[in-house]
């Protein structure tokens, strides 16, 4: 399988091994980061060599790699491993042993790795001698996320971001990393979801399932933890082994006709050691679930009136917590002791807002930044008219405890406005930076593309990446940084530039004119026309498409064309379009003159003469059809 190289301790086993090239190209790279040039190996006979060696992309994880080594003497090896537009990356230093296995992390689908071992008969990874070389290729993404398009541009100040993303349709949910320029690089595919936190001094990230704590490695591994009832929206890990959790309570108050079901929170501690479920916190026990004015627009869903909904509990120094109500617009600041020491807008608010437009509505991730101020994101749900309606940012407010007042310290607010109504997140990064994930659209934007962006303190973005899938209906709860490697790698060359085939920029179907109903939807937009199908098969878009556009004024045709009367701009389907699971987008840029009417269809055979002349208006075998635009009345309607 392997091609045999000699290195200066004899034969090794390596994939495309050449000894000086790889010499060469540790000196080139050693230019370019300012590493050290690492010497060949030397002749000394008890000098560890490499006997074999070989790397296997998993079988059940496209993005996670092992190579396997075998020395001649136990050394401690590390691997590196490169490609030109992914980067280059170092495993950590193993222990001493003649047999390694060395999981190898951060990787991108579909892509070849070169990789060189290195050995250390010591401690200090600058007593390297490097080994021999080899190559793998990553896999494809399963489905649904092979079938996620991503564009990036800019480039991020973190370089790893967390987040999930849930495809509905399918439903699937998965935690994933992107690297710095937005390229997804590590996935791991689990059954429900809620907030992830790498646990400290750990490499391994907690979660929520229902009532279960659970714990993923690195490599995929998922461990169960222990159980919490009614656990939700957030998990924050402390030292140990201690997590911080909210947890949902059910009052039943009232009688008759008049009872009622009211949710309510409290913030828990789950024990590790122990299993033991500490309760610090309890809204019923801080204010009077029977008074309507502690009720701030109460939601009602399946028959239970949300009263507080907290959806983030967050560390907010000096022993403080600060706690997030979304269904009461609130944020409230509890003291060591846990009781409260402010509450910010929603009932009975602590502050006054001198400017109504700085107010925030059904907020998510509230947290005190090390300036005082409180960062979230504001998801505008239910803003009123008169405070700008309903759009989503991310807001830092500024608390002035002396007057009693809250102002708007700053802001990021996209161009044009996306609305998020629920989920989403906003994090301070240590750059000073700030990560906003716009997690889920509103259900006319449904088909609009999931963005995160990271914006400096001016409010500009610096990073953006937009994510679409037609069918699966994505969401993203929680984007956040600050997490350097995912396995103890460590980068040696960023990465450059991502660059993914982009779906088409017009899929805000909403917002096109609606112009023919037949088996493909026809839509106009910005002088294209766009065919849209779901569900859609194979044998929707096997048959060649008719595009035959009738000007009202025939001289404005080609010459060659004025005979027929029409401009003839017959396609097939993956010449102008794209399939995503089961829905088909094709678009058409058409002609500047003024239209009179346009026929389009599908022919009847794909070796059928492609002429409007020798054909009939109706198709004459199953899967071929026509219709007809009447173009002025259509124009007219839009402009």
């Amino acid at each position: 399988m392997f091609p045999w190289c000699h290195n200066r301790d004899g034969p090794v086993v390596a994939e495309g091994c050449h000894p000086l090239r790889d010499v060469l190209a540790t000196a080139a790279l050693a230019l370019a980061v300012g590493c050290v040039p690492i010497e060949p190996a030397s002749s000394d006979g008890d000098a560890p060599g490499v006997v074999r060696h070989r790397a296997t992309v998993s079988d059940s994880n496209a993005l996670i790699a092992e190579v396997r080594v075998s020395l001649n003497s136990p050394a401690r090896v590390f691997v590196e491993y490169d490609n030109p537009q992914a980067g280059r990356y170092r495993t950590r230093l193993g222990t001493t042993a003649a047999e390694h296995a060395i999981p190898i992390v951060r990787l991108r689908p579909e892509t070849t790795y070169d990789y060189t071992i290195f050995t250390v008969n010591g401690v200090r990874e600058s007593d390297a001698v490097r080994g021999p070389s080899g190559s793998f290729t990553t896999g494809d993404l399963p489905d649904p996320l092979a079938s996620v398009f991503t564009v990036a541009t800019g480039r991020s100040s973190q370089p790893l971001i967390l987040s999930d993303y849930k495809l509905e349709s399918y439903d699937s949910d998965y935690f994933a990393f992107w690297d710095e320029v937005g390229a997804l690089v590590w996935y791991l595919r689990i059954v429900g979801r809620s907030a992830v936190a790498r646990r400290p001094g750990s490499e391994d990230f907690i979660f929520a399932h229902r009532r279960d704590l659970m714990q993923f490695t690195p490599l995929g591994k998922v461990t169960y933890l222990g159980e919490v009832l009614n656990m939700h929206h957030d998990v924050t890990p402390l030292d140990g082994g201690r997590v911080l959790l909210p947890t949902a309570r059910i009052a039943r108050i009232g009688n008759g006709d008049q009872r009622r079901r009211i949710r309510y929170d409290s913030v828990v501690i789950w024990h590790s050691a122990t299993g033991r479920v500490e309760e610090l916190w309890n809204a019923e026990k801080t204010w009077d679930i029977l008074d309507p004015a502690q009720h701030w627009e109460p939601v009602k869903a399946n028959s239970v009136h949300n009263w507080t909904h907290l959806n983030s509990v967050s560390l907010g120094g000096g022993g403080n917590l600060l706690l997030s109500l979304r269904d009461r617009s609130q944020v409230v600041s509890l003291t060591p002791d846990y009781q409260v020491e402010w509450q910010l807008h929603g009932p009975e608010s602590d502050y006054e807002f001198p400017d109504p437009t700085d107010r925030f509505y059904k907020q998510h991730t509230a947290s005190r930044l090390a300036n005082g101020n409180i960062l979230l994101f504001d998801n505008g749900w239910g803003r009123p008219d008169a405070e700008g309606g309903e759009y989503s940012r991310a807001l830092e407010l500024r608390l002035d405890d002396a007057a009693g007042t809250v102002v708007k310290a700053w802001e990021y607010r996209p161009d044009p406005d996306i609305y998020a109504p629920r989920q989403s997140s906003a994090y301070r990064l240590d750059s000073g930076n700030t990560l906003v994930n716009f997690g889920v659209r509103d259900e006319t934007h449904r088909h609009a593309p999931l963005v995160v962006v990271e914006a400096d303190g001016n409010g500009d973005e610096v990073f953006r990446v937009e994510t679409v899938h037609l069918n699966g209906l994505p969401s993203r709860y929680r984007s956040q940084g600050g997490i350097e490697a995912i396995y103890g790698e460590t980068m040696l060359r960023p990465p450059t530039a991502f660059v993914q085939r982009p779906p088409p920029v017009r899929l805000h179907y909403e917002r096109m004119e609606h112009v023919a109903v037949s088996p493909f939807d026809l839509y106009f937009e910005d002088d294209h026309l766009v065919y849209v199908k779901a569900p859609c098969a194979t044998e929707d878009i096997a048959l060649p498409f008719f595009l035959h556009i009738r000007p009202t004024k025939p001289y404005v045709l080609p010459e060659h064309r004025r005979e027929v009367g029409f401009e003839n701009l017959d396609f097939k389907f993956f010449q102008r379009g794209l399939r995503w699971g089961d829905r088909c987008h094709a678009e058409v840029p058409l002609p500047k003159y003024e239209i009179d009417v346009i026929r389009t269809g599908q022919f009847v055979a794909d070796d059928e003469a492609i002429d409007g002349r020798a054909r009939s208006n109706e198709p004459t075998v199953s899967g071929a059809w026509s219709v007809d635009v009447s173009w002025h009345q259509t124009v007219e309607s839009l402009w």
